[in-house]
């Protein structure tokens, strides 16, 4: 077993009852993919609208960092994780 740190921000936090922080505890071996599934589970269909898409990709400006690394530079949503990473779910910010 591993255990994972989650950090959120903005509405994603307001999704997960708001907790900014939480830890994890997946399979050895688990993905980023497998991470999120488990935060959706817990937290239910509207976080899971808010990740992810019908085709179960992630939504148009939703950015997971691994250790400050963005996913889509490492191997996306199946980038594997070990213990003690810290995953950061960014979502989309406008402004102007």
């Amino acid at each position: 077993m591993i255990t994972v740190e989650i950090t959120t921000i903005m509405g994603i936090k307001a999704l997960m009852g708001g907790n900014k922080d939480q830890s994890l505890t997946l399979s050895d071996g688990a993905t980023v993919a497998e991470a999120l599934d488990q935060l959706c589970k817990t937290y239910g269909l509207p976080l899971h609208e808010r990740i992810f898409n019908d085709a179960q990709q992630l939504n148009p400006g939703i950015v997971v960092f691994v250790n400050g690394c963005v996913i889509f530079a490492l191997d996306g949503l199946e980038t594997p994780l070990q213990d003690g990473d810290a995953v950061l779910i960014f979502p989309p910010v406008g402004g102007g």
